[in-house]
């Protein structure tokens, strides 16, 4: 990766309430509804900071640095408390000032969010601290409810790049926005979550410290993105 721990470790935990469960339908022990990859050029890709399965809170730089993925990794492959997977943005905001790749729904289902309007350009300051220039920290975001109650969210997209509406029904790969760095974001990257129930957090990928099934049509190798589905 590119970017230095400081600004990797500075905020890009995007809030949301839950925590990590078993994503699995109780009475049929089946998924209700897979998962592509919801971003439309991977090469642009360069890592993945995913929810961390370890409860044990931690304190400081060093704190933030405890935490267990799917597949038992740490640090950068996840992070301290993280509720979603974070793919981040090769090239920073060079890239997406270049054109951001788009963001994509991971499967169909109806818009019940689409927030547009607030600043892309929140970063870390050297305190660590979150900064949208003064302005408010609040992100760009869509939430869709799909088959069987799941609800995946897209933070931190691009200002004026939303391209859906509340109720709207989309297929899997339509285009919700652009990536971005708004809200609580420290460089550009979208932050992928999955949500089950009511707000319990979900690892789509499937590991001994997550799940057996995964969300994903095609989850790839550990240090892989993942794919399309069939």
């Amino acid at each position: 990766m590119r970017m230095t721990v400081p600004v990797l470790m500075a905020g890009l935990v995007a809030c949301a309430t839950g925590s990590v469960d078993d994503p699995v339908d109780s009475d049929t022990d089946t998924l209700h509804v897979r998962f592509a990859f919801p971003i439309d050029a991977p090469e642009l890709i360069n890592g993945v900071m995913g929810v961390d399965h370890d409860a044990l809170e931690g304190e400081g730089l060093i704190g933030r640095m405890a935490c267990t993925n799917y597949d038992g990794r740490g640090f950068p492959a996840c992070y301290d408390g993280h509720d979603g997977s974070d793919f981040l943005l090769d090239g920073g905001f060079d890239t997406m000032d270049a054109g951001s790749p788009t963001v994509l729904a991971a499967a169909a289902g109806v818009v019940i969010t689409a927030h547009d309007g607030e600043y892309d350009r929140c970063h870390a300051t050297l305190s660590g601290e979150i900064d949208c220039n003064g302005g408010p920290i609040r992100a760009n975001y869509v939430e869709i409810a799909h088959e069987g109650g799941a609800v995946t969210r897209y933070l931190h997209l691009m200002k004026d790049s939303v391209a859906v509406q509340e109720g709207q029904t989309v297929a899997q790969g339509t285009p919700l926005g652009r990536i971005g760095s708004s809200g609580n974001s420290s460089v550009p990257h979208l932050h992928f979550e999955l949500q089950v129930g009511e707000g319990v957090v979900v690892d789509p990928y499937a590991g001994p410290y997550s799940q057996p099934e995964s969300w994903w049509c095609d989850q790839g190798a550990p240090h892989e993105l993942p794919g399309p589905c069939p």
